[in-house]
């Protein structure tokens, strides 16, 4: 496996647990001994707060803004609650990002901008995790053309299915390649809700995309989570969600353990 292996989470729909997913699997690496760096690339800046670094002085918006700035000033550890997470750093987002991603289009390598900044960080990290924003710019293509995997949270609603061919179309045009390596995991599961589970699998199946065997089932702990601002993995250590994600990284590692010795 390559170091770092870049993942990189998106859905062109919002609110299908994305940040949530990022977050989640990034706990799980770190609490199995990889060394992991978050990346927030959403202006909105949940992934931050959820790790308690929502309001630092410096923020990956700097790097956009002066692509020559000093990486390793962005990154701090991963808090849960005050607490520091072993194995888990971040580099947090701000609110002027999208306004800086714009900005930085008039530089003339602006493509390279977040590959030559990671590039520069002194800590040697075995995955670097980026939350991408729903919506495209100049950040989002920087983090598509470095990532190896992406991760497709879908929830169990139909336009979050429906926009996955929207977000394919923008990483082919962005990577000028059709050959790109993705997992969808179904996330907000609920058995109960039989009908309209069967009708999103029957659409995803119809459409031949690549589903993660693991499925994240729904539950009160990540609203209960979100609301003290603290990662679920940490949050509900040992509970439906911890078990879940944590399947679900094993699943990940296997995939991609299996694609650097050539199995299909």
């Amino acid at each position: 496996m390559k170091k770092p292996y870049i993942i990189s989470f998106a859905n062109s729909k919002g609110g299908v647990a994305k940040t949530t997913s990022c977050i989640a699997v990034g706990c799980a690496l770190a609490l199995a001994g990889y060394k992991t760096l978050l990346v927030d690339l959403d202006h909105q800046g949940n992934l931050s707060d959820d790790v308690g670094r929502g309001d630092e002085d410096y923020t990956i918006t700097d790097l956009f803004e002066d692509p020559k700035f000093d990486t390793n000033k962005l990154v701090y550890t991963a808090l849960d609650g005050e607490s520091a997470i072993p194995n888990l750093d971040v580099i947090p987002a701000d609110i002027t990002l999208a306004v800086e991603a714009r900005s930085a289009e008039r530089f003339r390598h602006r493509l390279s901008i977040l590959d030559e900044g990671l590039a520069r960080l002194k800590t040697v990290y075995d995955f670097i995790l980026i939350d991408l924003r729903p919506a495209i710019d100049l950040s989002i293509e920087n983090a598509l053309l470095i990532t190896d995997k992406i991760v497709v949270p879908v929830d169990m609603d139909r336009r979050a299915v429906k926009g996955i061919d929207d977000l394919f179309q923008v990483v082919r045009e962005v990577k000028r390649n059709n050959d790109f390596v993705y997992t969808l995991v179904k996330t907000k599961v609920n058995e109960s809700h039989s009908k309209m589970k069967k009708a999103i699998d029957g659409y995803i199946s119809e459409a031949g995309y690549k589903v993660a065997n693991t499925e994240i089932r729904q539950s009160e702990l990540f609203k209960q989570a979100t609301e003290v601002h603290r990662p679920v993995m940490m949050f509900a250590r040992n509970e439906r969600p911890y078990r879940d994600y944590k399947a679900f990284t094993q699943e990940l590692l296997q995939q991609i353990e299996e694609a650097a010795s050539g199995k299909k």
